[in-house]
């Protein structure tokens, strides 16, 4: 990351408030909904390459990328009596008050049966990650732009939930075939970040790694996630040089968060390097 890219960040990210994004994944993050995780950090040296050691932390990384890979093949449409089912059940709610946001409701209403489904699969742990990514997929398709009232958000919201669950198994058993794989090949790149740009786990599990890093960090500032870093970090004109020991990305889904103060290592780190190349300059001109 070049000494531009870390003020950028900086700038993005002190004072920034925001309100958080309704929709799912980040784009700069590999597209992982990052709505319920936190405890995220950044790793780089030993700790990272023991963090990227385990199979089953790529779960959510691999459900995501496989999803669109299987999108080819899984193309069935919704199910009438899933999509009428449910459009009744929007003119009641609509009707009685409740105030339905597609991309609010979507996932929620799409992964209902989740925990209930995969407990059955060999791997409820993988079966969990594709019915997630599957339904983000299908919501973000639906609920992206929607002009209308409660209920023509219902009827999106009821076409992406529908319009999954129709895929659901063709996009585990297309997954499946291909998992292994995609965990051992997100595996190899974790490992040969680690003594790069390291790698950004959230609760255990593997996001991103590599150059990607710092534009997922800066992207989740400016969607007002909030970031703190932590570490013996040193900055200089060709990036970060040292060990970061750990960064951390939380926020409550809903609240508005002030993004004040994340990277106030950085900032310093930043600073005292500035004045040095201040006073060298000046001693130069001298």
């Amino acid at each position: 990351m070049r000494k531009s890219g870390i003020l950028g960040l900086l700038g993005l990210a002190i004072g920034l408030t925001m309100a958080l994004p309704a929709s799912a994944g980040v784009d700069e993050c590999g597209n992982i909904r990052f709505q319920g995780l936190s405890n995220c950090e950044v790793r780089v040296t030993a700790q990272c390459t023991a963090g990227c050691s385990e199979l089953g932390i790529y779960k959510t990384a691999c459900a995501t990328k496989l999803t669109q890979v299987c999108g080819d093949q899984c193309t069935l449409s919704a199910m009438p009596t899933c999509t009428d089912n449910c459009t009744v059940q929007c003119k009641s709610d609509c009707d009685n008050g409740v105030n339905v946001i597609c991309s609010h409701n979507c996932f929620e209403e799409c992964t209902a049966r989740r925990d209930t489904e995969c407990a059955a699969k060999a791997d409820p742990a993988q079966c969990a990650a594709t019915w997630d990514a599957n339904c983000d997929n299908e919501c973000d398709a639906k609920c992206v732009t929607v002009d209308g009232g409660c209920y023509q958000h219902c009827v999106e919201c009821c076409g992406g939930s529908c319009s999954a669950d129709a895929n659901m198994d063709c996009q585990y058993s297309c997954q499946d075939v291909e998992f292994e794989e995609c965990e051992q090949e997100f595996r190899a790149t974790c490992e040969a970040s680690c003594t790069g740009d390291g790698a950004l786990f959230c609760d255990g599990k593997y996001i991103i790694s590599g150059s990607q890093v710092p534009t997922c960090l800066k992207a989740l500032a400016a969607q007002g996630i909030e970031v703190k870093a932590e570490g013996s970090v040193t900055i200089g004109p060709d990036g970060i040089n040292g060990n970061l020991a750990a960064g951390i990305c939380s926020y409550s889904p809903g609240d508005r968060v002030a993004v004040v103060g994340p990277f106030a290592l950085f900032a310093a780190a930043t600073a005292g390097w500035l004045a040095r190349r201040r006073k060298r300059d000046s001693r130069a001109e001298r």
